[in-house]
């Protein structure tokens, strides 16, 4: 963790200079996040293909068994119930893909406590294929890549405590990516050649040498990809506490979805008027251009449907995702709308942190780039944890051989 270059000089009579500073503040930052780290590094780096995963390690669940066209969403939705009489349907996908079953989000209805909360069902029956509890612990086949997706943003640690503590982790790495990046530049010049060094993982090199040179350059080459990972991770578990008011400090932001919702929400929702297929094409009818359909939800309490679509030519599954309209449940209107793209630069941004995060505005490319930082992140932070482990011995070794302290003016501490 400690990526300086040449002398930090604790013992001057100046005392400690500002790199010395920069160095203690690597050091403490990256040993009280690197576990942390090591961790969602690796989940990370696996949830990058989470949906395919799941459906490699469940085929019984993902895999359609009845042959003829798909049902309309209300027929889904009614045969699905019927065979789940606690159960109501609160979301589902509307992407008709070969072969592949449909999930459905449930809730128990009268506010009942289900065992289960989503349900796997064949698009062209209805039958249930199977149902999970989604982000249950821990290494079941059905069970594992929800648990890690889970797992990955909060340590599984109940209510919002891990959502917030897995946040200030990111925040701390947020900060310390520039931390690490200013410890690699050089003192002296030229600064081109100095800092070449840096970049640059020597050969033949074993232990502490080659630790320092993979976490150095290691930190240096994929140092963007590393921010975006860290500072999205912020936005994405602190987005109202404090990346939606810092973005807010330099860019216009439209009302918060969050916030406007909050204004519906009631305790004693009315009976929706529309049906699933009303709400579908009422989004048509909103929309400037062709919308494809791709996801659907009923939010009773805020009395909306939530229609996902993109436009001609955009994929769900690249750039910023999916857009929405939020139609009222009982009179058709349209209550708000998150359309990606639009809306000032800061709510473009805002839109893009998912995206980023997870590697999918640049399609599979992205995909994989953020699965190969995930194992990155965690080397970083395993060499780190090496070279301040080899730094604690030196002094030890150093006493051994000389048990005379040095004069005071000679107290360097190398890193």
């Amino acid at each position: 963790m400690d990526g300086d270059v040449g002398f930090a000089n604790f013992g001057s009579r100046s005392g400690m200079t500002a790199r010395a500073v920069l160095v203690r503040l690597h050091r403490y930052a990256g040993l009280t996040i690197a576990l942390f780290l090591i961790f969602a590094g690796l989940t990370g780096s696996v949830i990058a293909f989470n949906e395919e995963l799941d459906a490699w390690l469940n085929p019984s669940l993902f895999r359609a068994q009845d042959s003829g066209p798909a049902l309309s969403p209300d027929r889904l939705v009614a045969r699905v119930e019927a065979q789940l009489p606690q159960a109501k349907v609160a979301f589902f996908s509307l992407e008709d893909e070969p072969g592949r079953a449909r999930q459905l989000r449930v809730e128990g209805k009268n506010g009942a406590i289900l065992p289960y909360d989503e349900v796997f069902a064949d698009p062209a029956s209805g039958r249930i294929l199977g149902k999970r509890l989604w982000g249950a612990c821990c290494f079941a086949p059905e069970q594992l890549m929800p648990f890690l997706y889970i797992a990955h943003y909060s340590l599984k640690i109940p209510g919002t405590w891990g959502v917030v503590l897995m946040g200030g982790i990111a925040l701390l790495w947020t900060l310390d990516c520039f931390v690490g990046f200013l410890l690699t530049l050089p003192r002296g010049r030229p600064f081109p050649e100095k800092w070449a060094s840096a970049w640059k993982i020597k050969r033949p090199a074993g232990g502490y040498r080659l630790h320092l040179d993979l976490h150095r350059a290691g930190g240096l080459w994929f140092w963007l990809v590393l921010f975006v990972v860290a500072s999205s991770g912020v936005a994405l578990n602190l987005r109202e506490q404090i990346f939606r008011p810092l973005v807010g400090m330099v860019s216009t932001l439209s009302p918060s979805i969050f916030d406007e919702g909050s204004k519906r929400l009631t305790a004693t929702p009315m009976p929706a008027r529309l049906t699933y297929a009303d709400a579908i094409a009422q989004a048509r009818k909103e929309a400037d251009t062709d919308i494809t359909p791709v996801s659907i939800f009923h939010e009773p309490e805020y009395g909306v449907y939530g229609v996902g679509f993109t436009r001609a030519g955009q994929s769900a599954e690249t750039g910023l995702g999916a857009s929405y309209f939020y139609i009222d449940d009982r009179n058709g209107k349209l209550v708000e709308k998150d359309v990606m793209g639009a809306g000032t630069a800061g709510d473009v941004y805002m839109q893009a942190q998912y995206p980023l995060h997870s590697g999918r505005i640049l399609g599979l490319p992205g995909r994989i780039l953020i699965s190969v930082s995930g194992l990155l992140v965690a080397m970083l932070s395993v060499t780190g944890i090496v070279i301040w482990l080899r730094k604690r011995q030196k002094p030890a070794r150093a006493a051994v051989r000389l048990p005379v302290p040095a004069p005071k003016e000679m107290a360097y501490e190398r890193h």
